[in-house]
């Protein structure tokens, strides 16, 4: 017992466990990230949502966010949101779920899918894809003038905007619009169900208008309407 006991270290003299905000912070400066603001451009968000991080209001850190976080960072998901695992990835991991190829850039699944019909609940369906890595050049030439760490995807459910989108059509989001600029497609939450379609500025209200003529338009306040991002273009597969 007496050896045992010499052995033992009084529990102040053990490291404290660090909080998730204090890792992110670690994080942010190893990857050589000056500011929370820069760190929430990279992830695609708000930069308030980085202060509220590091300040220690993580509990609205969701866990696909916090998977992108780390990819910013360079660090595995599980140190992040734990502290109890290797903090850097080893050579003899997995690179292609968590780095992204020389030349080539990854656009990650925006939360939840876009209803194109009525609008669905958020994980009603499963996503087609979680991320998608293409060439830089690709973005360069298809996706002018947005920068790619903006850019999410999103899979496009219903019929309404048949002809502009179809169903099941992998669709790339400007994560950085959250405010209607002009008439455009959007992704948008109204009455707790998520859409992609056209938003038109109607004498103090919001239009929401379908491209399949058997929806109706749809007049709303401005602030009924949650905007996650502006839809840039679609990915279609044509069956033969």
């Amino acid at each position: 017992m007496m050896y045992a006991s010499m052995l033992m270290k009084p529990a102040y003299m053990l490291p404290a466990m660090s909080t998730l905000a204090e890792r992110i912070i670690e994080a942010r400066t190893d990857a050589g990230i000056s500011e929370p603001a820069e760190l929430a451009r990279l992830v695609g968000v708000k930069a308030a949502a980085a202060y509220q991080w590091e300040s220690g209001a993580t509990k609205s850190l969701k866990d696909t966010t916090l998977v992108e976080l780390a990819d910013v960072l360079k660090v595995t998901p599980r140190w992040l949101a734990t502290g109890k695992a290797p903090k850097k990835l080893s050579d003899s991991q997995a690179v292609a779920r968590f780095e992204t190829r020389d030349g080539y850039v990854r656009f990650p699944l925006l939360e939840g899918f876009a209803g194109m019909g009525r609008g669905d609940y958020v994980g009603d369906y499963p996503e087609i894809v979680e991320f998608v890595e293409v060439t830089r050049e690709w973005v360069a030439t298809k996706l002018r003038n947005v920068p790619h760490e903006a850019i999410r995807v999103i899979t496009g459910r219903g019929q309404s905007m048949r002809g502009m989108y179809d169903d099941g059509d992998l669709i790339f989001i400007d994560s950085r619009v959250k405010e209607f600029v002009d008439d455009a497609a959007y992704v948008f939450r109204f009455g707790g169900r998520v859409q992609v379609k056209r938003l038109q500025w109607r004498g103090g209200k919001l239009r929401i208008l379908s491209a399949n003529p058997a929806y109706d338009p749809l007049d709303v306040d401005k602030g009924e309407l949650e905007i996650g991002g502006l839809a840039l273009a679609a990915w279609t597969l044509k069956e033969f």
